[in-house]
């Protein structure tokens, strides 16, 4: 299919967030570019909204920015004034991953205590005791924060197509530059190859490194040591904190559980 005289991505974005209704959402805004250029793929039309927000954390592109996010997938116009306010640094210079992974809650829970298995709960001790900002990679649902609810599901990254899993890191990557500035950051992804990989380019992009530790660098340390006496109770409130956070709602549900993974 011949694309001359078509108007590009870029200029579809531009006329999109001119028509919509403000504040409109990143779905909206999709499906009207996506309309005009069916012959253009939803990551494409994703990255190419990332790059057009002025506060979602990448490095510049070179061109005027044309929206500002306002919410979480919601945005407005760019307008002189705005500072990208809605996302923060990082400190240390370092963001942790963790995909989900093992047996899950029977009913809805935070993202944090959703999973259940010993190497989720290692690798979630681990990224509190660290200090860094962390989230929980889904197949499902992309970036989660740790408080995040979510229902129980039954989806790998694993089984999933490779324009799944293209689709699915740029729309990972689109969330996370939402959280924080990716420009010089590390990104340590937990969770094997399968969530990596595709995370690998759209970090690039951002200016971020991935890094991919070997299996069981987060094991558990002897009882006893004398790092545990520190870190036990640091990652007891911090997770006591999300379970008070939601138990006022979910306590009457069956087969939920607020009990320590």
């Amino acid at each position: 299919m011949s694309t001359a005289g078509l108007p590009t991505i870029w200029e579809l974005v531009a006329e999109g967030a001119a028509t919509l209704p403000e504040p409109f959402s990143r779905a909206a805004l999709l499906n009207w570019v996506s309309a005009r250029r069916p012959d253009v793929g939803v990551a494409s039309i994703a990255a190419h909204i990332q790059l057009a927000t002025d506060n979602a954390g990448h490095p510049p592109s070179g061109r005027a920015p044309l929206l500002h996010r306002v919410d979480r997938g919601r945005y407005v116009r760019h307008r002189e004034g705005h500072r990208g306010e809605d996302v923060v640094s990082v400190a240390s210079g370092r963001v942790v991953l963790i995909g989900s992974s093992g047996a899950t809650t029977a009913a809805p829970a935070p993202a944090a205590l959703l999973f259940t298995s010993p190497g989720f709960a290692r690798a979630r001790d681990a990224a509190v005791r660290s200090g860094s900002p962390w989230f929980v990679l889904s197949a499902k649902h992309g970036l989660l924060d740790p408080a995040d609810v979510v229902g129980p599901y039954d989806l790998q990254i694993g089984d999933q197509s490779a324009r799944y899993r293209t689709a699915w890191g740029e729309w990972v990557v689109g969330q996370l530059a939402e959280r924080v500035r990716l420009d010089g950051v590390t990104v340590e992804v937990h969770g094997g190859v399968d969530f990596a990989q595709p995370l690998r380019q759209p970090l690039a992009v951002r200016g971020a490194a991935l890094e991919l530790p070997l299996p069981g660098v987060w094991q558990e340390r002897p009882l006893g040591s004398d790092d545990d006496a520190h870190a036990a109770p640091v990652v007891k409130v911090a997770l006591g904190r999300l379970r008070n956070l939601v138990s006022r709602h979910r306590h009457d549900e069956p087969g939920w559980s607020a009990s320590a993974s």
